[in-house]
């Protein structure tokens, strides 16, 4: 099986994973034109926390795995291949992989992250716990506490940012929660000034 050198070093690919540099993709071109069996290892993308590796090991099918995480280290991996040898097909099959693979990390992560606002400019962050297990911090080393994220208390936890007001505090907490847990999907709240967005 040959190995392609030109995904051994570095990222493999710009913003995606099906973007590849000009050394890496026609590499990857003569490979697919000689139907034989390669392999380009597992390559990165610059601009995503993603990866892919496409590969046959028959000269008959090309397999493409993909691997995603995100800052609290929630995996996805997906898996697609196509028996179309040219360039399009790989890229349509990566894409394949990678939305399998955006699937199962959703369906993995432990939290419900969210944006507070005022008059349209960001001022907080409030993330909520929906892992099966009692995490006493998220996952991943950017952030140390649930709840708000605007300053850490002495117990550990965080505290909201001090302009919001408390019956605003109360009516976002009560929002968020019931939003990360299915209580309903709408897109924001806006009290006055004031607006609670979910990430996704």
């Amino acid at each position: 099986m040959k190995l392609l050198n030109a995904f051994q070093h570095g990222d493999g690919a710009h913003c995606g994973l099906s973007d590849w540099y000009e050394r890496g993709e026609a590499e990857l071109a003569a490979a697919l034109a000689d139907h034989a069996p390669f392999d380009t290892g597992w390559y990165g993308s610059k601009k995503e926390i993603a990866s892919a590796r496409i590969w046959s090991e028959n000269g008959v099918v090309v397999k493409v795995d993909v691997s995603v995480s995100d800052d609290f280290d929630t995996e996805g991996f997906g898996y697609s291949s196509t028996d179309n040898w040219t360039l399009a097909a790989v890229a349509k099959a990566v894409g394949n992989a990678w939305h399998m693979a955006e699937k199962e990390r959703k369906d993995n992560q432990e939290y419900a992250g969210f944006r507070i606002g005022r008059g349209g400019q960001y001022e907080e962050t409030y993330l909520v716990n929906v892992g099966e297990d009692e995490n006493p911090v998220p996952p991943g080393d950017y952030y140390h506490w649930w709840g708000w994220q605007h300053h850490e208390t002495k117990s550990g936890q965080g505290i909201p940012h001090p302009a919001i007001p408390a019956e605003i505090v109360k009516a976002f907490e009560k929002w968020a929660q019931d939003w990360a847990f299915g209580y309903h999907k709408k897109k924001k709240l806006q009290i006055g000034k004031w607006t609670i967005i979910p990430w996704k």
